[in-house]
């Protein structure tokens, strides 16, 4: 395997690993905790085992470890409405009225802890992500699209996770808004109805 030139070569779940590394927290206990979570890094992506990244003098060590700067930054890829990925096109669904109370439900619970977002992506983007083929929807389990998009780009998937993430509170206090509203219509219409049933009685 070859070091990734950019956001473009890393999957979500190399993320994922890469994020397993950063928060390591006994990597901190070593001289250079920095060097070695650089070298577990490249070492993930390479295959190349942490002991043989020992052995390379230094200054080759630091041609390789350059070749990584690019994670400290985030993707500045844009959100896209539709991308190519493992033999389908997947259509990105915007209308937020389309989704179903139980896909309400797992947005919410997969994002209720921000640490866990990104761990989680697979799933949320399953809900969002519609896998076609010709034009045409095609019939996928939640866990296969989920599996699939374990090895999406990061490019692709990190945009479309901050977006709908920064979208959903909207959304959500949308939604306490309706049902206050319907609740407050149900009350006052139960309580004409009781009215009704006293004067009868």
């Amino acid at each position: 395997m070859k070091t990734p030139k950019n956001w473009n070569n890393v999957s979500l779940k190399q993320l994922i690993e890469i994020e397993a590394i950063r928060n390591d927290k006994s990597i901190d206990k070593e001289i250079y905790p920095d060097i070695t979570r650089s070298l577990l890094i490249l070492s993930l992506f390479t295959g190349i085992p942490y002991s043989e990244y020992e052995q390379i003098p230094l200054n080759k060590l630091q041609e390789e470890i350059s070749k990584i700067k690019f994670l400290s930054e985030l993707p500045k890829t844009e959100v896209v409405r539709k991308f190519y990925h493992k033999g389908y096109y997947w259509k990105v669904n915007f209308d937020l009225k389309e989704l179903t109370a139980q896909q309400f439900i797992n947005h919410y619970e997969l994002t209720k802890d921000s640490e866990k977002i990104f761990e989680n992506a697979n799933k949320l983007m399953a809900i969002y992500c519609v896998p076609q083929r010709f034009f045409i929807k095609s019939k996928m389990t939640d866990e296969r699209k989920q599996e699939l998009m374990k090895d999406c780009p990061v490019s692709v998937i990190y945009p479309l996770v901050v977006f709908f993430c920064n979208l959903f509170p909207i959304l959500f206090e949308g939604i306490k808004d309706y049902l206050n509203q319907a609740d407050a219509f149900l009350t006052e219409t139960m309580n004409k109805v009781e009215k009704l049933n006293q004067q009868a009685t």
